[in-house]
């Protein structure tokens, strides 16, 4: 990227806004009006904020700076949420874009430790040559373990998975994990320009209060519903019976936080009675969010396509894209560390944030929906966590320095 562009908060903001608005429908958002985002923060952001403070880094090591590029990026593509939002009939205002960033880290008791994830389940290792984010979020994850380093290691023994991980290449690494469906990233993998994907259907008139169905779990899909509805949508969310999120996800305050207004169905997705009762939901309305595989979707009789063709928004937001990875997991840390979305440190490199792809790209998906809503046109929608991320880092370390 140009350096004249890098160094300049305005130049900066405008190209991102330019390239974040890119697909939306031909004077969706004015050139004007992209002007006048860009320039809303005219420095960049300010160093050190104790918030982020405490999410970069182990509780005795200060930071004397960090390169804080990709939180500028972040905080205008807030602005340009606000602003649709508003257009819409929503509100201006809302959490900043630091808020959505550190916001759950104290629900959770979640901080900084370096190259351990804020969460405690991810962690960056070295390898035979170079280095991965492995995440153990899941039991499943901690059981398939000993299968992906072929040696004898129950569950999340750091100590051995280190020494284990020293004797392998990361790409072998990462294709044992793709098999056994294991959220593993080899540190800056994904390239830029990647961002979002997108494929537009035909003009549609939205309703004032368009129907919106939720079948993710977590925090990007239900972030993004959560502004959605903020702007008068009616949403509701789809859970499984089976594994109900609300027990999942624990503690309930933060749960509440991100569906607190919605309605919240639980169907048994094995039952062909409950698969026909989530099809008309689907076919009801108006805009789909999901983080399903596709092809799980399918065997359920589940097309996104059928649905941007009928008029429907799809928004599917998935670890590392949709189209490009349809079968690989991955989640918030994971998915950050294969942006390069990470500080570097004196040589070392620390996690930033907490699980920081997760709420990026939920209010990432937000804008971009928004936009489709407001530019009154269809569209598939495919959002991956990791190359949402690369969105914001474009690639680079956030190089940080200590005293």
């Amino acid at each position: 990227m140009d350096n004249a562009i890098l160094n300049d908060p305005f130049l900066l903001a405008k190209k991102h806004l330019l390239e974040l608005t890119r697909g939306l429908p031909s004077g969706t958002v004015p050139i004007s009006v992209i002007q006048d985002l860009s320039s809303i923060y005219p420095n960049w952001p300010v160093w050190p904020d104790m918030a982020l403070s405490d999410l970069i880094g182990p509780p005795n090591v200060r930071l004397k700076e960090v390169d804080l590029r990709w939180l500028h990026r972040f905080r205008t593509t807030i602005a340009l949420l606000g602003w649709l939002s508003a257009q819409l009939g929503g509100p201006k205002g809302g959490p900043s874009a630091l808020s959505l960033i550190v916001e759950r880290a104290p629900i959770l008791g979640h901080r900084g430790w370096g190259k351990v994830s804020a969460g405690g389940s991810c962690r960056i290792l070295t390898t035979a040559d170079g280095q991965i984010a492995a995440n153990l979020p899941r039991v499943e994850d901690q059981l398939s373990v000993a299968a992906w380093l072929d040696a004898p290691i129950e569950g999340a023994d750091w100590a051995s998975i280190e020494r284990a991980v020293q004797q392998v290449t990361s790409l072998e690494l990462l294709s044992r994990a793709k098999l056994l469906g294991m959220p593993i990233s080899i540190v800056g993998e994904t390239k830029t320009p990647s961002g979002f994907e997108y494929n537009i259907g035909k003009e549609i008139q939205l309703k004032r209060r368009p129907k919106v169905v939720d079948l993710s779990s977590m925090w990007a899909g239900p972030l993004c519903s959560w502004y959605l509805m903020r702007c008068g949508a009616e949403v509701t969310k789809i859970e499984s019976i089976l594994r109900p999120e609300k027990q999942r996800n624990q503690p309930d305050i933060f749960y509440q936080r991100l569906n607190q207004g919605k309605e919240i169905i639980l169907l048994d997705f094995s039952s062909s009675r409950e698969v026909k009762r989530l099809r008309n939901i689907i076919r009801r309305s108006d805009i789909i969010i999901e983080g399903s595989r596709p092809r799980a979707l399918e065997h359920l009789g589940i097309e996104a396509k059928e649905e941007v063709e009928r008029g429907a928004i799809w928004c599917s937001i998935t670890g590392y894209g949709r189209r490009r990875n349809p079968h690989r997991v991955g989640f918030g840390d994971d998915a950050a560390a294969g942006a390069n979305l990470l500080a570097e440190v004196n040589g070392s490199l620390w996690f930033m944030g907490d699980a920081i792809a997760d709420p990026i790209t939920g209010a990432t998906a937000a804008t971009l929906v928004l936009g489709y809503w407001l530019g009154c046109s269809s569209a598939l929608l495919d959002l991956g966590l990791s190359p949402t991320a690369a969105l914001y880092s474009q690639g680079l370390l956030s190089r940080a320095s200590s005293f």
